[in-house]
């Protein structure tokens, strides 16, 4: 049985509507990334601090606002930190964290602020 071709102008044109919309959400969903980790190092001073990931060890960057919550921050504490990924050859950036196993008064940081 052939295909009517304004049921295949339809199809196509469905087609071609929703594929560059799959493309935009697929960039917007990798430039933040989860990852659970121990912190493995910290130098408040550059505003970075080091954890494992799938692929390796990785830096990350905190915000100006961010750095004097570095100080609060210990190796060997577990963080679950949203970063967002950049593609400057610049480490990934913070946007939040919570910490499961820590004596930091800043368990959870939302980007600007803390609370324990």
């Amino acid at each position: 049985m052939p295909i009517p071709h304004h049921l295949l102008g339809f199809l196509l044109g469905l087609i071609v509507f929703f594929q560059p919309g799959s493309q935009v959400f697929a960039e917007a969903s990798t430039s933040l990334q989860k990852f659970n980790s121990p912190i493995m190092k910290i130098e408040s001073d550059k505003g970075v601090f080091l954890i494992t990931t799938d692929s390796g060890i990785q830096w990350v960057q905190v915000d100006e606002a961010a750095k004097i919550q570095l100080k609060t921050l210990d190796v060997g504490d577990i963080i679950d930190v949203i970063v967002e990924m950049r593609s400057d050859n610049a480490p990934p950036l913070v946007k939040s964290w919570k910490l499961a196993r820590s004596g930091s008064s800043c368990k959870v940081f939302n980007g600007k602020t803390c609370s324990p």
